[in-house]
């Protein structure tokens, strides 16, 4: 976020109100140097994983706003972006900037719910309901009542429990599973995923009513690779919160390895960005982490099949193409899936090489 006033930059803090000013020329200062200047701001490290928003790019300081923004209202808020950008900490941020902090925040890892316990978990059971169940469940949305449930990766929920999901979202009420009282609940429902949810309604991988129930208020948060500047200062972050792992002996990073991590395109994301840092502050010889301590980069460096060598690009999406159609037996939808585009346009380019190879 940025201060009015000061033009400042803050590290935007989930679990509090309050928010943290860090100045533009002192981030841009970069890593070198120690790092207890950062502890003395930020106050004792107690968790690794921060529970913090560490950032200084215009793209974050404008998801912030508006997260704190949606939390002054109860609608539904639908989080996308690739794992590990922070949904989840967005997710926290609106709850604990809401009039509902003082209320419960109760996460569900949706991908993690085996599909025959999802509607037990989500909505409770009552003693009987089903073989195994000895004793009544209360779910998750009683259990969140007047708080805010995060429905972590949201696509994962079946077709059939996501028709009851759309029902206690636009009712406010629900039933347990064996059970015909009905249940009033007052939650306020955030959800995140990691897919594109309107492509996959309009396939019919999701339920097109429920996608447009939950994207009342949307954010998304951009990929790593998409916001460098962040990176210095996330690596600072890290080594502050992992500078125990070494006992306090590693407090920087060399300039020839913080260009490598600032050049790398980080598919996982901030989550990926931490574990490379732990696992470097464990590792690493010297004070300072070297380019020999991030094996993780150096193995990722991309390396073009030899026989695409002397292809034109046209050649080798060609052959891309093929292949998939080949590996998926011919259909063009999961082919276009893979590839991010759409049917239309993959029946358009096998049209092109059809007529291409009868010229």
């Amino acid at each position: 976020m940025c201060d009015e006033r000061t033009g400042d930059l803050r590290l935007a803090t989930p679990g509090t109100v309050r928010a943290e000013a860090i100045q533009p020329h002192d981030a841009a200062h970069g890593i070198l140097g120690s790092v207890q200047d950062l502890r003395s701001l930020l106050g004792p490290v107690t968790d690794p994983t921060g529970h913090r928003l560490v950032f200084r790019s215009e793209a974050m300081r404008s998801i912030v706003d508006q997260a704190e923004r949606f939390a002054r209202s109860s609608a539904t808020v639908l989080l996308s972006g690739e794992s590990g950008t922070g949904k989840e900490l967005v997710a926290r941020l609106i709850h604990e900037n809401s009039p509902r902090a003082h209320q419960r925040y109760v996460r569900v890892n949706c991908a993690a719910l085996p599909e025959t316990l999802t509607e037990s978990e989500l909505f409770g059971h009552d003693r009987g309901a089903f073989t195994g169940a000895m004793m009544e469940r209360v779910g998750r949305f009683e259990w969140a009542d007047k708080g805010t449930l995060l429905l972590d990766e949201i696509s994962e929920v079946s077709l059939g429990t996501q028709a009851k999901l759309l029902r206690v979202l636009e009712e406010q009420e629900l039933q347990r599973i064996g059970d015909n009282a009905t249940r009033t609940v007052d939650v306020r429902v955030i959800a995140t995923t990691n897919r594109d949810l309107a492509k996959e309604a309009q396939h019919g991988g999701f339920r097109e009513d429920l996608y447009y129930r939950l994207n009342v208020l949307q954010i998304e948060l951009p990929p790593l690779r998409d916001r460098p500047e962040d990176i210095p200062i996330l690596v600072r972050w890290f080594l502050t919160a992992f500078s125990h792992e070494s006992e306090g002996r590693v407090r920087d990073v060399s300039p020839s390895a913080l260009h490598a991590l600032t050049k790398y395109a980080w598919p996982g994301n901030v989550r990926q960005l931490r574990n490379v840092i732990h696992r470097a502050c464990i590792l690493a010889r010297s004070q300072a982490i070297q380019p020999g301590d991030l094996p993780e980069l150096s193995a990722a460096e991309p390396r073009v099949p030899d026989e695409f060598h002397d292809l034109s690009l046209a050649e080798i999406e060609r052959r891309v193409i093929l292949s998939c159609l080949s590996r998926h037996g011919g259909n063009k939808s999961a082919v276009a899936r893979q590839l991010g585009i759409t049917p239309r346009s993959i029946a358009n380019k096998l049209k092109a090489y059809a007529g291409q190879k009868a010229a």
